[in-house]
Protein backbone atom coordinates (compact mmCIF):
# COMPACT_ATOMS: atom_id res chain seq x y z
CA UNK A 1 0.00 0.00 0.00
CA UNK A 2 1.52 3.15 -0.82
CA UNK A 3 1.76 5.53 1.94
CA UNK A 4 2.15 9.59 1.69
CA UNK A 5 6.01 10.63 3.02
CA UNK A 6 5.36 12.71 6.23
CA UNK A 7 7.60 15.30 4.53
CA UNK A 8 4.60 15.25 1.65
CA UNK A 9 1.56 15.37 4.24
CA UNK A 10 3.51 18.49 6.01
CA UNK A 11 4.29 20.52 3.15
CA UNK A 12 0.26 20.01 2.16
CA UNK A 13 -1.20 20.76 5.65
CA UNK A 14 0.77 23.79 5.07
CA UNK A 15 -0.36 25.05 1.57
CA UNK A 16 -3.99 24.39 1.90
CA UNK A 17 -4.73 26.86 4.96
CA UNK A 18 -3.37 30.04 3.20
CA UNK A 19 -4.66 28.66 -0.39
CA UNK A 20 -8.11 28.49 0.81
CA UNK A 21 -8.00 32.34 2.77
CA UNK A 22 -6.75 33.70 -0.34
CA UNK A 23 -9.27 31.84 -2.35
CA UNK A 24 -11.87 33.45 0.23
CA UNK A 25 -10.35 36.86 -0.28
CA UNK A 26 -9.93 37.00 -3.82
CA UNK A 27 -13.66 35.69 -4.74
CA UNK A 28 -14.87 38.69 -2.56
CA UNK A 29 -13.22 40.72 -4.17
CA UNK A 30 -14.42 39.73 -7.50
CA UNK A 31 -17.81 39.55 -5.85
CA UNK A 32 -17.78 43.50 -4.82
CA UNK A 33 -17.08 44.26 -8.15
CA UNK A 34 -19.89 42.76 -9.18
CA UNK A 35 -22.31 43.86 -7.05
CA UNK A 36 -22.18 47.43 -8.29
CA UNK A 37 -23.95 45.43 -11.96
CA UNK A 38 -26.63 43.43 -9.71
CA UNK A 39 -27.33 46.76 -7.85
CA UNK A 40 -28.83 48.16 -11.51
CA UNK A 41 -30.82 45.51 -11.95
CA UNK A 42 -32.30 45.37 -7.93
CA UNK A 43 -33.23 49.33 -8.35
CA UNK A 44 -34.26 49.15 -12.22
CA UNK A 45 -35.95 46.14 -12.44
CA UNK A 46 -37.12 45.14 -8.62
CA UNK A 47 -35.13 42.09 -8.93
CA UNK A 48 -35.46 39.64 -5.73
CA UNK A 49 -33.54 37.92 -3.68
CA UNK A 50 -33.57 34.37 -5.35
CA UNK A 51 -32.93 35.42 -8.48
CA UNK A 52 -30.04 37.42 -6.72
CA UNK A 53 -27.88 34.91 -4.99
CA UNK A 54 -28.54 33.24 -8.75
CA UNK A 55 -26.76 35.88 -10.85
CA UNK A 56 -24.04 35.66 -7.95
CA UNK A 57 -23.55 32.10 -8.23
CA UNK A 58 -23.45 32.04 -11.55
CA UNK A 59 -21.21 34.36 -11.85
CA UNK A 60 -18.28 32.32 -9.31
CA UNK A 61 -16.83 29.87 -12.01
CA UNK A 62 -16.36 32.71 -14.65
CA UNK A 63 -13.81 34.27 -11.98
CA UNK A 64 -12.85 31.24 -10.59
CA UNK A 65 -10.64 30.82 -14.02
CA UNK A 66 -8.12 33.75 -12.49
CA UNK A 67 -8.87 33.60 -9.09
CA UNK A 68 -7.87 29.62 -8.61
CA UNK A 69 -4.26 30.37 -10.20
CA UNK A 70 -3.77 33.31 -7.87
CA UNK A 71 -4.35 31.47 -4.77
CA UNK A 72 -2.71 28.04 -5.72
CA UNK A 73 0.68 30.24 -6.12
CA UNK A 74 0.08 32.60 -3.25
CA UNK A 75 -0.72 29.27 -1.14
CA UNK A 76 2.73 27.79 -1.92
CA UNK A 77 4.84 30.98 -1.91
CA UNK A 78 3.25 31.79 1.72
CA UNK A 79 3.67 28.35 2.58
CA UNK A 80 6.99 28.37 2.11
CA UNK A 81 7.74 31.90 3.06
CA UNK A 82 6.49 30.48 6.51
CA UNK A 83 8.92 27.38 6.08
CA UNK A 84 12.01 29.55 5.38
CA UNK A 85 11.12 31.91 8.19
CA UNK A 86 10.94 30.22 10.87
CA UNK A 87 14.64 28.04 9.36
CA UNK A 88 12.25 24.72 8.48
CA UNK A 89 13.83 25.10 4.96
CA UNK A 90 17.36 25.24 6.42
CA UNK A 91 16.65 22.31 8.69
CA UNK A 92 15.35 20.00 5.35
CA UNK A 93 18.81 20.46 3.93
CA UNK A 94 20.74 19.91 6.83
CA UNK A 95 19.11 17.04 6.56
CA UNK A 96 19.98 15.69 3.44
CA UNK A 97 17.34 16.70 1.54
CA UNK A 98 17.74 18.39 -1.40
CA UNK A 99 14.82 21.25 -2.47
CA UNK A 100 13.91 19.70 -5.71
CA UNK A 101 12.41 16.66 -3.15
CA UNK A 102 9.98 19.41 -2.31
CA UNK A 103 8.83 19.52 -5.12
CA UNK A 104 6.28 16.42 -5.84
CA UNK A 105 3.74 17.87 -3.19
CA UNK A 106 3.63 21.27 -4.29
CA UNK A 107 3.27 20.13 -8.09
CA UNK A 108 0.36 17.60 -6.57
CA UNK A 109 -1.36 20.34 -5.17
CA UNK A 110 -0.86 22.40 -8.81
CA UNK A 111 -2.32 19.69 -10.67
CA UNK A 112 -5.04 19.78 -8.55
CA UNK A 113 -5.80 22.97 -9.46
CA UNK A 114 -5.02 22.81 -12.91
CA UNK A 115 -7.77 20.23 -12.86
CA UNK A 116 -10.24 22.26 -11.14
CA UNK A 117 -9.16 25.95 -13.47
CA UNK A 118 -9.58 23.20 -16.70
CA UNK A 119 -12.98 21.96 -15.70
CA UNK A 120 -14.35 25.93 -14.74
CA UNK A 121 -12.69 26.83 -17.99
CA UNK A 122 -14.28 23.77 -20.29
CA UNK A 123 -17.63 23.27 -18.17
CA UNK A 124 -18.41 25.94 -15.54
CA UNK A 125 -17.88 29.24 -17.20
CA UNK A 126 -19.70 28.10 -20.46
CA UNK A 127 -22.66 26.75 -18.25
CA UNK A 128 -22.66 29.87 -15.97
CA UNK A 129 -22.28 32.47 -18.93
CA UNK A 130 -25.44 31.03 -20.29
CA UNK A 131 -27.67 30.68 -17.36
CA UNK A 132 -27.11 34.20 -16.59
CA UNK A 133 -28.07 35.07 -20.12
CA UNK A 134 -31.26 33.26 -19.60
CA UNK A 135 -31.78 34.98 -16.06
CA UNK A 136 -31.79 38.22 -17.29
CA UNK A 137 -33.79 37.68 -20.40
CA UNK A 138 -36.37 36.31 -17.91
CA UNK A 139 -35.93 38.93 -15.51
CA UNK A 140 -36.47 41.87 -18.45
CA UNK A 141 -39.54 40.18 -20.13
CA UNK A 142 -41.50 39.96 -16.58
CA UNK A 143 -40.22 43.10 -15.07
CA UNK A 144 -39.67 45.71 -17.93
CA UNK A 145 -42.06 48.08 -17.12
CA UNK A 146 -40.49 48.44 -13.53
CA UNK A 147 -37.74 50.02 -15.38
CA UNK A 148 -39.39 52.64 -16.73
CA UNK A 149 -40.08 55.97 -14.24
CA UNK A 150 -42.94 57.93 -14.74
CA UNK A 151 -42.66 61.39 -15.77
CA UNK A 152 -39.03 61.35 -16.12
CA UNK A 153 -37.05 60.90 -19.54
CA UNK A 154 -35.67 57.15 -20.01
CA UNK A 155 -32.73 57.35 -21.98
CA UNK A 156 -31.50 53.45 -20.77
CA UNK A 157 -33.34 52.44 -25.00
CA UNK A 158 -30.50 53.15 -27.02
CA UNK A 159 -30.74 56.10 -29.43
CA UNK A 160 -34.35 56.59 -28.12
CA UNK A 161 -35.74 59.15 -25.66
CA UNK A 162 -39.03 57.38 -24.16
CA UNK A 163 -40.98 59.39 -21.83
CA UNK A 164 -44.10 58.27 -20.16
CA UNK A 165 -46.73 60.14 -17.89
CA UNK A 166 -48.47 57.32 -16.21
CA UNK A 167 -47.76 53.37 -15.49
CA UNK A 168 -50.47 50.99 -14.32
CA UNK A 169 -48.45 48.89 -12.25
CA UNK A 170 -50.90 46.14 -12.47
CA UNK A 171 -51.94 45.91 -15.78
CA UNK A 172 -48.64 47.49 -17.34
CA UNK A 173 -50.72 50.16 -19.24
CA UNK A 174 -48.09 53.75 -20.51
CA UNK A 175 -50.56 56.34 -20.67
CA UNK A 176 -49.66 59.71 -22.70
CA UNK A 177 -46.46 58.53 -23.89
CA UNK A 178 -43.90 60.43 -25.80
CA UNK A 179 -40.81 58.53 -28.09
CA UNK A 180 -37.92 60.73 -29.89
CA UNK A 181 -36.01 58.36 -32.31
CA UNK A 182 -32.58 58.80 -33.31
CA UNK A 183 -31.67 55.36 -34.55
CA UNK A 184 -31.41 57.10 -38.12
CA UNK A 185 -28.69 59.59 -38.06
CA UNK A 186 -30.39 61.41 -41.42
CA UNK A 187 -34.02 61.13 -39.77
CA UNK A 188 -35.61 62.06 -36.83
CA UNK A 189 -39.29 60.79 -35.84
CA UNK A 190 -41.29 62.53 -32.67
CA UNK A 191 -44.02 60.11 -31.80
CA UNK A 192 -47.13 61.20 -29.36
CA UNK A 193 -49.42 58.30 -28.17
CA UNK A 194 -51.99 58.52 -25.70
CA UNK A 195 -51.23 54.96 -24.41
CA UNK A 196 -49.44 51.84 -25.17
CA UNK A 197 -47.93 48.67 -23.62
CA UNK A 198 -44.40 47.13 -23.83
CA UNK A 199 -44.49 42.94 -23.98
CA UNK A 200 -41.97 40.46 -25.63
CA UNK A 201 -42.44 38.31 -28.70
CA UNK A 202 -41.86 35.06 -27.86
CA UNK A 203 -41.21 34.03 -31.37
CA UNK A 204 -38.47 36.46 -32.12
CA UNK A 205 -37.39 37.24 -29.12
CA UNK A 206 -37.53 40.54 -29.25
CA UNK A 207 -39.40 43.62 -27.22
CA UNK A 208 -42.15 46.26 -28.69
CA UNK A 209 -44.04 48.96 -27.97
CA UNK A 210 -47.01 48.74 -29.00
CA UNK A 211 -49.16 52.40 -29.39
CA UNK A 212 -52.50 53.37 -29.61
CA UNK A 213 -54.00 56.68 -30.67
CA UNK A 214 -51.07 58.69 -31.78
CA UNK A 215 -49.47 60.55 -34.42
CA UNK A 216 -45.75 60.41 -35.78
CA UNK A 217 -43.72 63.55 -37.15
CA UNK A 218 -41.04 62.75 -39.29
CA UNK A 219 -38.36 65.52 -40.52
CA UNK A 220 -36.19 64.05 -43.25
CA UNK A 221 -32.89 66.31 -43.21
CA UNK A 222 -31.88 64.68 -47.15
CA UNK A 223 -35.06 65.75 -48.17
CA UNK A 224 -35.82 68.59 -46.60
CA UNK A 225 -39.18 67.86 -45.65
CA UNK A 226 -41.67 67.00 -42.90
CA UNK A 227 -44.46 63.96 -42.31
CA UNK A 228 -47.10 63.73 -40.34
CA UNK A 229 -48.92 60.37 -39.89
CA UNK A 230 -52.30 59.64 -37.52
CA UNK A 231 -52.48 55.66 -36.81
CA UNK A 232 -54.55 53.79 -34.34
CA UNK A 233 -52.36 51.22 -33.57
CA UNK A 234 -47.98 51.03 -34.00
CA UNK A 235 -45.44 48.66 -32.87
CA UNK A 236 -41.96 50.15 -31.95
CA UNK A 237 -39.05 47.83 -31.94
CA UNK A 238 -37.05 48.73 -28.49
CA UNK A 239 -33.43 48.65 -28.45
CA UNK A 240 -32.51 47.56 -24.69
CA UNK A 241 -29.68 49.03 -22.87
CA UNK A 242 -26.03 47.60 -23.23
CA UNK A 243 -25.96 45.31 -20.19
CA UNK A 244 -29.82 43.68 -21.46
CA UNK A 245 -29.00 44.11 -24.82
CA UNK A 246 -25.57 41.84 -24.28
CA UNK A 247 -27.24 39.24 -22.40
CA UNK A 248 -30.34 38.72 -24.96
CA UNK A 249 -29.77 40.29 -28.29
CA UNK A 250 -28.70 36.64 -29.90
CA UNK A 251 -30.41 33.51 -29.43
CA UNK A 252 -27.44 32.16 -30.30
CA UNK A 253 -24.54 30.89 -27.85
CA UNK A 254 -21.64 33.22 -27.97
CA UNK A 255 -18.47 31.60 -28.57
CA UNK A 256 -17.63 32.25 -24.88
CA UNK A 257 -21.04 29.71 -24.02
CA UNK A 258 -19.90 27.67 -26.20
CA UNK A 259 -18.39 23.96 -24.63
CA UNK A 260 -15.45 22.53 -25.40
CA UNK A 261 -17.23 20.61 -28.59
CA UNK A 262 -19.15 23.39 -29.49
CA UNK A 263 -16.53 26.02 -29.69
CA UNK A 264 -14.28 23.13 -31.88
CA UNK A 265 -16.85 22.23 -34.43
CA UNK A 266 -17.35 25.99 -34.63
CA UNK A 267 -13.81 26.74 -36.09
CA UNK A 268 -14.15 24.00 -38.66
CA UNK A 269 -17.30 26.06 -40.02
CA UNK A 270 -16.93 28.84 -42.42
CA UNK A 271 -16.78 32.28 -40.41
CA UNK A 272 -15.24 35.75 -40.90
CA UNK A 273 -11.40 35.31 -40.00
CA UNK A 274 -12.12 37.76 -36.83
CA UNK A 275 -14.31 35.28 -35.46
CA UNK A 276 -12.10 32.75 -35.86
CA UNK A 277 -9.36 33.85 -34.53
CA UNK A 278 -11.32 34.99 -31.49
CA UNK A 279 -12.68 31.61 -31.19
CA UNK A 280 -9.18 29.82 -31.83
CA UNK A 281 -7.71 32.01 -28.90
CA UNK A 282 -10.52 31.08 -26.72
CA UNK A 283 -10.29 27.72 -27.25
CA UNK A 284 -6.41 27.98 -26.79
CA UNK A 285 -6.75 30.01 -23.36
CA UNK A 286 -9.51 26.91 -21.84
CA UNK A 287 -5.94 25.05 -21.66
CA UNK A 288 -3.21 28.12 -21.35
CA UNK A 289 -4.82 29.17 -18.18
CA UNK A 290 -5.07 26.15 -15.92
CA UNK A 291 -1.51 24.91 -16.87
CA UNK A 292 -0.42 28.06 -15.31
CA UNK A 293 -1.39 27.12 -12.35
CA UNK A 294 1.61 24.68 -12.61
CA UNK A 295 3.72 27.47 -13.96
CA UNK A 296 2.93 29.58 -11.52
CA UNK A 297 3.77 27.16 -8.84
CA UNK A 298 6.95 26.23 -10.24
CA UNK A 299 7.69 29.79 -9.72
CA UNK A 300 6.38 30.35 -6.41
CA UNK A 301 9.39 27.84 -5.27
CA UNK A 302 11.92 29.92 -5.77
CA UNK A 303 10.67 33.13 -4.06
CA UNK A 304 9.61 31.51 -1.27
CA UNK A 305 12.73 29.39 -0.35
CA UNK A 306 15.09 31.98 -1.33
CA UNK A 307 13.57 34.98 1.07
CA UNK A 308 15.29 35.53 4.44
CA UNK A 309 12.76 36.25 7.49
CA UNK A 310 13.16 40.17 7.56
CA UNK A 311 11.93 40.10 4.03
CA UNK A 312 9.02 38.07 4.20
CA UNK A 313 6.15 40.59 3.62
CA UNK A 314 8.56 41.88 -0.12
CA UNK A 315 8.15 37.90 -1.11
CA UNK A 316 4.59 38.14 -1.22
CA UNK A 317 4.72 41.62 -2.78
CA UNK A 318 7.00 40.16 -5.26
CA UNK A 319 5.10 37.43 -6.19
CA UNK A 320 1.59 39.50 -6.94
CA UNK A 321 4.06 41.23 -9.16
CA UNK A 322 4.88 38.23 -11.16
CA UNK A 323 1.24 37.28 -10.99
CA UNK A 324 0.20 40.28 -12.07
CA UNK A 325 3.40 39.82 -14.86
CA UNK A 326 1.76 37.26 -16.16
CA UNK A 327 -1.26 38.45 -16.45
CA UNK A 328 0.09 41.34 -18.40
CA UNK A 329 1.43 39.56 -20.49
CA UNK A 330 -1.63 37.32 -21.47
CA UNK A 331 -3.42 40.32 -22.30
CA UNK A 332 -0.85 41.78 -24.54
CA UNK A 333 -0.52 38.35 -26.01
CA UNK A 334 -4.49 38.05 -26.92
CA UNK A 335 -3.86 41.49 -28.59
CA UNK A 336 -1.13 40.76 -30.68
CA UNK A 337 -2.68 37.66 -32.08
CA UNK A 338 -5.93 39.33 -32.68
CA UNK A 339 -4.08 42.39 -34.29
CA UNK A 340 -1.17 40.01 -36.06
CA UNK A 341 -0.34 37.36 -38.30
CA UNK A 342 1.24 35.81 -35.47
CA UNK A 343 0.02 32.07 -34.70
CA UNK A 344 -2.69 32.25 -32.08
CA UNK A 345 -1.09 29.17 -30.58
CA UNK A 346 2.30 31.15 -30.30
CA UNK A 347 0.31 34.06 -29.15
CA UNK A 348 -1.55 32.32 -26.19
CA UNK A 349 1.24 29.71 -25.01
CA UNK A 350 3.42 32.51 -24.97
CA UNK A 351 3.27 33.62 -21.68
CA UNK A 352 3.11 30.43 -19.63
CA UNK A 353 6.48 29.65 -21.66
CA UNK A 354 8.08 32.86 -20.27
CA UNK A 355 7.51 32.40 -16.98
CA UNK A 356 8.39 28.75 -16.90
CA UNK A 357 11.88 29.51 -18.13
CA UNK A 358 12.06 32.33 -15.38
CA UNK A 359 10.72 29.87 -12.98
CA UNK A 360 13.49 27.38 -13.99
CA UNK A 361 16.32 29.90 -14.17
CA UNK A 362 14.98 31.38 -10.39
CA UNK A 363 14.78 27.46 -9.16
CA UNK A 364 17.79 26.25 -9.90
CA UNK A 365 20.14 29.57 -8.97
CA UNK A 366 18.03 28.94 -5.88
CA UNK A 367 18.99 24.92 -5.55
CA UNK A 368 22.68 26.16 -6.17
CA UNK A 369 22.46 28.59 -3.21
CA UNK A 370 23.11 31.13 -5.75
CA UNK A 371 21.75 34.95 -5.16
CA UNK A 372 18.92 35.17 -7.74
CA UNK A 373 20.71 38.44 -9.98
CA UNK A 374 24.10 39.51 -10.11
CA UNK A 375 26.13 42.33 -9.19
CA UNK A 376 25.41 45.62 -9.08
CA UNK A 377 21.80 44.47 -8.89
CA UNK A 378 22.77 42.12 -5.92
CA UNK A 379 23.13 44.93 -3.36
CA UNK A 380 19.16 45.81 -4.04
CA UNK A 381 18.42 42.38 -4.49
CA UNK A 382 15.79 40.76 -1.14
CA UNK A 383 16.85 37.43 -1.80
CA UNK A 384 20.42 35.81 -0.65
CA UNK A 385 21.60 32.03 0.04
CA UNK A 386 20.72 30.50 3.87
CA UNK A 387 23.83 30.35 5.69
Amino acid sequence: MFKIPILYRYILREIFPPFCINLLVFCCIFLISKMLEVTKLIVNYQMDVFNVLKIVMNSIPSFLIFVLPMSIMMGILLALLRLSSDNEILAIKSGGIHIFRLMPPILCFATFGCILTLTMTVYGSPASRLATKRLLIEVVRSNLNVGLKERTFNDRFKNVMLYVNTINPETGLLKHIFVQDHRDSKVTRTIIADSGKIFSDNDTGRFQLQLFDGVINQVDQDQSSVYSVHFDRYYFNLDLNQLIKDAGKNKGKSFKEMTLTELKNSLKQSIPYNKYKLRLMEYHKKFAIPLACIVLSLLAMPLGIGTQTQKRSFGVVLGLIFFLLYYLLLSVSMGVAESSNLPTALCIWAPNGIILILACYLLFRAAKEKPFITLPFRLFWPFKKNV
